[in-house]
């Protein structure tokens, strides 16, 4: 178990490089990381995406936070975004995505000890941050992170709908399945990162899918230069 400062919170390891903590953020919390991200990304979008969800799906950053919304009624429909349809590698289909140099703290003023709660899980301090946006019909294929791209670990923030998180190793030795709930974070490093193959999957039918938000948190490679 892992302390924080408001509680202990239970941890599995199921790796000697994966550690699993199911039920780490709050719900209230999960909304905040969530308005604050989508708030984030729906910055980068055509002034045109940006109109057009004002018009059909009106919500301010003061009513995100009033608590009065379910977590999933801050994602906008899917034809509201400017979702890409396939990454450079081919590995993401139906997402958006940003590298992050500033979480919103002033328009979120409850915002930062949820991201001080995160980085207190963080291996080491020298850290970069990515927010993935996939749509209902998203999907992350099984990949090997580049190495020269990234650094030993990886923290993920699972926001949204559910998704399953598949790790396959080298011949299909010490492969496992692992549901990804809403508010949970995971820590991959050092042989299941650069060894195992790793995938997002959605939720067998007849479970209806939805849009899922990720914030992933990595050490900067040795070579990376910190963002403009």
């Amino acid at each position: 178990m892992f302390a924080t400062s408001r509680k202990l919170i239970q941890s599995t390891v199921l790796h000697p490089g994966f550690i699993f903590w199911p039920k780490f953020f709050s719900l209230q919390e999960q909304c905040v990381l969530l308005a604050a991200s989508l708030y984030r990304l729906d910055s980068t979008e055509s002034r045109r995406a940006r109109k057009k969800r004002e018009k059909h799906h009106p919500l301010s950053v003061k009513d995100s936070l009033s608590g009065s919304y379910a977590l999933g009624q801050l994602f906008a429909p899917d034809e509201l975004y400017e979702f890409q349809e396939g990454h450079y590698d081919g590995v993401i289909h139906n997402y958006r995505e940003m590298h992050l140099a500033k979480w919103p703290t002033e328009e979120f003023p409850q915002l930062q000890s949820s991201i001080d709660r995160l980085h207190s899980l963080c291996p080491t301090p020298d850290i970069q941050t990515h927010l993935l946006h996939l749509s209902s019909k998203g999907d992350i294929l099984p990949h090997i992170d580049n190495v020269a791209a990234s650094g030993n670990w990886i923290l993920g923030v699972s926001l949204g709908d559910e998704r399953i998180l598949r790790l396959r190793g080298p011949d299909e030795a010490g492969a496992f399945d692992l549901n990804l709930p809403s508010g949970s974070v995971y820590l991959q490093r050092d042989s299941v990162r650069f060894k195992y193959k790793h995938s997002i999957d959605r939720l067998p039918h007849p479970h209806p899918a939805h849009q899922r938000l990720s914030i992933m948190i990595r050490d900067k490679p040795s070579h990376d230069l910190r963002p403009s």
